[in-house]
Parts: structure tokens; sequence; C-alpha cells
């Protein structure tokens, strides 16, 4: 596996956990009342399009193929925190 594939592997579970760690974990206080759905949004969208380029540069070589399925699903999550965050400006 070529090196920018296996950092690119980190850098995608690192933008899960992170995603994650904030919408479960995270409790809530006066100072930061909740996650902020537009900076999640844009980091995962730089994150998701990032993994894609990479897997689609280095395709049939070991590891781009997982790569491409977990870029879209970053991208798929940056889609959804998008959503969240055009409902809560709209105050539903």
């Amino acid at each position: 596996m070529r090196p920018i594939i296996i950092v690119m592997l980190c850098v995608e579970v690192a933008l899960f956990l992170a995603a994650a760690y904030v919408v479960v974990v995270r409790k809530p206080t006066e100072e930061r009342p909740g996650p902020v759905w537009t900076s999640l949004a844009s980091s995962l969208l730089v994150g998701g399009i990032g993994a894609n380029m990479v897997a689609e540069n280095h395709s049939g070589q070991s590891g781009a193929d997982i790569l491409s399925f977990a870029g879209a699903m970053l991208f798929g999550m940056a889609i959804m925190c998008a959503l969240v965050a055009f409902r809560q400006r709209r105050g539903m």
C-alpha cells in the first residue's frame, strides 16, 4: 500500500471519530451549546473530496477501493451535517 493511501485512511478515521465524538459523546455547555454543524460539514466535505481524489489517482492499488468507499461515506456525512445546519437556521 502506498504511504499516501495509508495517510488518507488515517485522516478519514480521524474525521469520522471527531464527528462521532462531537455529535454523540460531548455534552453541551453554556459556552458551547451544541455541535457546530457548518464546521463539521466543511471538514467532512474536504476530507471526502480529498479521499476520492487520492483513490481516483491511485486506482487499482491495494486500499484505493476502501479509500473511495470511506470518502463517499464522509461526503454523505457532510451532506447530512449541512441539512441539519439548514434546519437549525430555519428554526425548526
